[in-house]
């Protein structure tokens, strides 16, 4: 770890100094960027007499006057000034009948709205009470629940380094727990438009129900400017609409039919983002929001206090946001950190005031169980990760009769009717109600002893954890899935088999079930708030390419369709393979997932399944498949595939040209290659600006410690192959005369540059603890883990939910619920919400 001191800046006002973000690892150089947009003098720089300013923020200087202003103006907007949006004639099997060069176009331009919304909304001094000034202790939680030799690195600089890194945590929870409100007001909002009742399991044998198998075939709501919702209600949609399987199963589930197929209204949302990225509605859309979800207008302005019902009796609690904000003039105390116990906090408590039980986050999940087991066994409404089919992630109808009662799908259903109907009734009871069972010494003797006393097993059932969480369902779930009796009670098996055991898809169903809870107390398939958190270094990603400003935008948005038609190519040959996408196709693969009904078909006939795509990604299996999609593009299609020149990309590149080929220049990849340094991408276009791998869904994972043992091998080998590799590419470039790029990417968060030494930072690794929920950055990996799945329904028993837990995963069907044992190596599979993960799926462009 490399630690610079930091040279204070001059703040705009009054000659003080402002200090911008110091991220607290990983810091080799920064860049400060104050929060004002005047110059290092502190003065409005005047460039209306053709002086160049000097400016050391990075920002662009407003224009007051001269001449050419209003042309200039013109100029650089006007890629996305007249957007066209008409209707075209639907057709699955074309991409370009449900992705367009202006759907791209809109897409940025809500990217750069969003954006600008986090800029706002982190930059803003004393939100919620979380001050700036406070930032000196802003790092106290990291001495309790982080890494002691970084704090020791950090205090080792100055005191000026400590503050800076503390000052980017405070505006880092600013976003993070607007980010926990707006999913909380989309839920809302959500359930406002709710068509029809909920799915039932009869629906799902009724062939050609509207409500189920012919659900995609419905016609979309029409969208009118006063339905608009506020813009970080936009954004929640938008990151729910990028994980296509979760979104289509939630939109079933809860019968909401056209508003799926309607898609992202582009026409009404350019119209509503001005060239400057401000949002602007009409003042009858802000008067429906507020009569359908009860929600003021703007996120700020809502109470910050949360009614939650208590889990143990009927009364409903206050709770608090957040319980990390003070006042700005309060002295002389100890900040109470960035964790905090608030509903929008990373470690929510609350003690009912009325029956004095504690109410926790694991417990949320509880609930969230409980509650969809409820509507199961009272209304027949099928679990989460039963609706749709795990390998080609289509509503199929589910047969009946002695079929049904054996269908793998619906395991999990018929587990909850016949095997768990009285335990989920008496899982949530007051601590008190509820003895946790104590054994003697001289017990746990005689109980080691009689190990197959059949007694154990009914005792075992009836242990309760001391805090629970959704641990104790899959202990009961487990201890189910090593019963051959209760198996067969489960799908009604007559017949005296020695050893009934489950169906290998049936436990895949489990886990795509149990994957709902790990981690996730929301109404959905995943946790949008951890995803919108993920989707926002995407975000950051596009506004620092700024394609949208570019003189040659729309050629750019036709080059990167067509680069996104032959990527699902690539998965359509190679369905096995994890096909990871460069920042550019991925931008075009994200436009026609807003489009959900045309992304389905075209997906469906493209590639037999409907592709999903994941929102965690293992980091050396995304360098690794990333190599293999390098390769395989550039055979198919002769052409480069990441047209950057970052040390990464230029090693990937390289690795591909044998020795070989290159000793007797016979390589296309060295053709290619020497082609693409040539062309003027590549001369003008530096590596921040340029469409380098994909990495927004890079996560970290949590393992234990035979996890590791396992897994530390690959990983180190990985990296091995990576440094050698770029050692041999700066050697060759070397001779050649030219000079190869440091290993090296530069990051900003809040302001501050800094190095990270490899391909995919992700900026929540800097500020662990203090999200809503969950880390959104990590995972749970090993064999016991917290997360992982039933022993029994999971072939090799050593993934993580993360790792594949979501709809699009475990497809491979090879009777292992994720067919590689070495995936999740590092940060989470290569599966994560999606869960094509392990060679077995859609992870990350898997299909």
């Amino acid at each position: 770890m490399k630690i610079a001191p930091l040279q204070p800046e001059p703040q705009a006002s009054g000659g003080d100094y402002m200090y911008s973000d110091l991220p607290p690892v990983y810091l080799a150089s920064t860049s400060i960027t104050p929060e004002s947009s005047k110059g290092a003098n502190g003065e409005t720089p005047n460039i209306s007499n053709g002086e160049i300013p000097n400016i050391t923020n990075g920002e662009t200087p407003k224009v007051t006057n001269g001449d050419d202003v209003g042309e200039a103006s013109e100029d650089i907007n006007a890629a996305f000034t007249n957007l066209s949006f008409e209707k075209i004639t639907f057709d699955h099997k074309n991409v370009r009948s449900g992705i367009s060069e202006d759907a791209c176009l809109a897409h940025l331009k809500l990217l750069h709205a969003i954006q600008a919304m986090k800029d706002d909304i982190g930059y803003t001094d004393g939100l919620w009470n979380l001050w700036n000034s406070r930032g000196k202790w802003a790092l106290d939680d990291y001495r309790v629940d982080a890494d002691w030799p970084m704090i020791r690195a950090l205090e080792k600089t100055n005191s000026a380094t400590v503050l800076l890194a503390g000052q980017a945590r405070i505006r880092e929870k600013r976003w993070a727990l607007f980010v926990a409100r707006a999913v909380e007001r989309y839920e809302d909002w959500w359930y406002s438009l709710a068509e029809t009742d909920m799915l039932t399991e009869k629906d799902m044998t009724t062939p050609d129900n509207p409500k189920y198998r012919t659900f995609t075939n419905r016609g979309g709501l029409r969208w009118k400017e006063n339905m608009l919702p506020p813009l970080d209600v936009l954004m929640v949609l938008h990151t729910h609409m990028l994980n296509p399987r979760a979104f289509l199963e939630d939109s079933i589930r809860h019968g909401m039919g056209s508003f799926w197929s309607a898609g992202m209204p582009w026409e009404l949302i350019h119209k509503a983002i001005d060239t400057d990225f401000n949002y602007n509605v009409s003042h009858q859309a802000k008067i429906n929001w507020v009569a359908k979800t009860g929600h003021r207008w703007r996120n700020q302005d809502d109470d910050m206090e949360k009614i939650l019902k208590c889990p143990f009796c009927p009364s409903k609690n206050e709770i608090p946001w957040t319980t990390c904000g003070m006042k700005e003039d309060v002295k002389d105390i100890e900040f109470t950190g960035l964790i905090g116990h608030g509903y929008g906090d990373g470690n929510f408590n609350h003690r009912c005031p009325n029956c004095q039980n504690e109410n926790y986050k694991e417990l949320l999940s509880v609930t969230k169980f409980v509650s969809d087991a409820s509507a199961l066994l009272v209304q027949n409404v099928p679990m989460p990760g039963t609706i749709l089919d795990p390998g080609s992630g289509r509503p199929e109808v589910v047969p009946e009769g002695t079929k049904g009662e054996r269908y793998y799908r619906t395991f999990p259903n018929r587990m909850i009717k016949r095997e768990l109907r009285s335990k989920i009734a008496e899982l949530i009871k007051p601590p008190s109600q509820t003895p946790i069972i104590k054994k003697s010494k001289s017990k746990a003797k005689k109980d080691k002893i009689k190990k197959k006393d059949k007694n154990k097993e009914e005792e075992e059932e009836n242990k309760t954890p001391e805090r629970l969480n959704i641990k104790a369902v899959r202990d009961m779930i487990q201890r189910i899935l090593v019963s051959p009796k209760k198996i067969r009670n489960i799908d009604s098996e007559t017949g005296l088999f020695a050893r009934y055991q489950i169906h290998t898809w049936a436990g895949i169903c489990i886990r795509k079930m149990m994957s709902r809870y790990w981690q996730n107390f929301s109404p959905f398939g995943l946790d949008l708030c951890a995803a919108v958190m993920r989707q926002g270094v995407f975000v950051e990603k596009m506004v620092k390419i700024d394609w949208l400003h570019s003189p040659t935008a729309r050629d750019t948005m036709t080059r990167l369709i067509v680069k996104y038609d032959r990527f699902l190519q690539i998965m359509k040959k190679h369905p096995g393979k994890v096909v990871v996408p460069t920042l550019d196709i991925d931008l075009a693969w994200h436009t026609h997932q807003l489009i959900p009904s045309h992304y389905y078909y075209y997906t469906v006939s493209t590639t037999g399944k409907f592709i999903d795509h994941d929102d965690k990604i293992d980091e050396d299996k995304l360098s690794r498949c990333f190599e293999w999609t390098t390769k395989t593009y550039q055979d198919m299609f002769d052409a480069v595939y990441s047209e950057c020149t970052c040390w990464y990309c230029e090693t990937i590149r390289s690795s591909q040209i044998s020795a070989v080929g290159r000793l007797f220049g016979i390589s296309s990849n060295a053709r290619l290659s020497e082609s693409f340094h040539k062309s003027e991408t590549a001369e003008k276009c530096p590596p921040e600006k340029s469409a380098h791998i994909s990495y927004h869904n890079s996560v970290k994972t949590i393992e234990t410690a035979d996890r590791r043992r396992v897994t530390a091998r690959a990983r180190t080998r990985q990296r091995q192959w990576l440094d050698q590799e770029y050692q041999k590419a700066a050697k060759r470039a070397e001779k050649k005369g030219q000079k190869f790029p440091a290993k090296e990417d530069y990051f900003t968060l809040w302001g501050a540059q800094y190095t990270m030494y490899g391909p995919y930072p992700f900026p929540p690794w800097f500020a662990p603890g203090m999200y809503y929920g969950w880390d959104p950055s990590t995972i749970h990996n090993g064999q016991g883990a917290w997360a992982n799945c039933a022993a029994a329904a999971c072939g090799n028993g050593g993934i993580a939910a993360g790792a594949c837990g979501g709809a699009g995963g475990c497809n491979n069907g090879n009777g292992g619920i994720c067919g590689s044992s070495g995936a999740g190596v590092t940060a989470g599979g290569a599966g994560g919400a999606g869960g094509g993960g392990c060679g077995g799926g859609a992870g990350c462009g898997g299909s």
